[in-house]
């Protein structure tokens, strides 16, 4: 059935619709998770390293200005005290940057700096070892950890300048996410939409194949194998409750004649016309179809061959006083009929219809316009004079 869809051209549209929309829902989807995640990132941690660093930078540099007043000792001290509190305020800024993917990429130009400061720091100290025993080599090193806190100052200073831009860009990511939000929700609302519409389209397409396997085409009455399986249903039900079941076939009288005299259009029409006036006369219970050219079927579960013929003859009677409507015949169409019964479901199906078949030829052989009946031999006969009952029944019959 999906298959069958996908041929048709609706089919192939809403299967390329779908597809768009899914693809269009997903990039969406892609964009909003990406937004969401830049966009709830935390600078809090970050920006507090920064701003102790800051803040720390310019009073150790008042402390080595200070220092130089003081014996080489304690400034070697006031270095050694430099250098470490200054690696670990970069170690905390860089470990807080890294924990930050989408901010890496707008820092990474100052990487350098971060090696340059390191490596600079750690040279500081080794020269700081060496100045414990060279006093001379102090005055160098306070000038070089001057230069080194200038350095750290604007490094720190470019850093708050991306986080502020940053924090600036995620204001508009905000106000982006919030629509993309509303159309992702519309995507998906009409990817789901249209999915429904595609499901219900195969439901009842499926109905309407499976309705155009159970019916006729031209009269919308069932068709055999619809009535095989209801007649083996009823069969069971028959044997299940002990109950009789009677089968009738109706074959219009002289119908190639119609098809030759009046066109197939005519013939047809006047299929059509019985069709739905056999439908209006049988009882819901039963079952009608049609099965042939001109022939019909009617099932009829928990009824006698006395009852059966007597619908028969109620039907026989009504087709032969109807005129069919804009249709300009000589004379009404009449129907010929046989009827047969089985009780208990003893018999099949192709056994009750072949004894239904030959009441219906005894019918045509007998003039037409009558209804016959056929009993398998284990089947009683409605009366004991079966002859002078259907003489009761059936008017004399008209060659038509």
């Amino acid at each position: 059935m999906m298959l069958r869809f996908l041929r048709q051209p609706s089919g192939r549209l809403a299967s390329i619709f779908a597809a768009l929309l899914c693809a269009m829902t997903a990039v969406m989807g892609s964009y909003v998770y990406s937004a969401c995640q830049k966009a709830s990132a935390d600078y809090t941690t970050l920006i507090s390293d920064i701003v102790l660093a800051q803040q720390a930078t310019p009073q150790l540099r008042t402390a080595l200005e200070e220092g130089r007043r003081l014996p080489s000792s304690e400034q070697i001290e006031y270095i050694d005290y430099f250098i470490s509190l200054s690696k670990q305020h970069l170690n905390n800024i860089k470990s807080s940057i890294e924990r930050h993917r989408y901010l890496i990429s707008d820092v990474e130009y100052l990487n350098n700096h971060f090696s340059e400061l390191n490596s600079r720091l750690s040279d500081l100290n080794l020269k700081a070892q060496k100045a414990q025993q060279r006093p001379e080599l102090v005055d160098p090193l306070q000038r070089v950890a001057m230069d080194i806190g200038g350095a750290q100052s604007w490094l720190y200073n470019q850093l708050l300048e991306e986080v502020r831009a940053i924090s600036v860009q995620q204001r508009f990511v905000m106000q982006r996410l919030s629509i993309a939000v509303s159309v992702l929700l519309a995507l998906m609302v009409s990817a789901a939409i249209t999915l429904c519409l595609a499901v219900i389209y195969l439901h009842r397409q499926r109905n309407v194949m499976q309705q155009l396997m159970l019916t006729d085409e031209l009269t919308g009455l069932y068709n055999r194998r619809h009535l095989v399986n209801v007649a083996s249903a009823a069969l069971t039900q028959a044997q299940r409750d002990n109950g009789s079941l009677s089968l009738m076939l109706l074959d219009i009288d002289h119908f190639k004649q119609v098809n030759d005299t009046y066109g197939h259009p005519t013939g047809d029409e006047v299929l059509r016309q019985i069709s739905k006036l056999l439908r209006k006369l049988s009882r819901p219970s039963d079952t009608l179809a049609r099965i042939g050219g001109e022939e019909f079927c009617l099932l009829m579960p928990n009824t006698t061959t006395h009852d059966a013929l007597q619908v028969a003859d109620r039907l026989r009677r009504e087709i032969e006083v109807n005129t069919l409507s804009g249709i300009d015949l000589l004379a009404n169409p009449t129907i010929s009929i046989g009827v047969t019964t089985c009780h208990g479901g003893s018999l099949t199906f192709e056994q009750l219809y072949s004894y239904a078949d030959k009441a219906l030829y005894q019918a045509k052989a007998l003039g037409r316009n009558r209804a016959e009946s056929q009993l398998p031999p284990t089947e009683p006969t409605p009366y004991k004079n079966p002859q002078a009952y259907a003489h009761l029944l059936i008017s004399e019959p008209i060659d038509s």
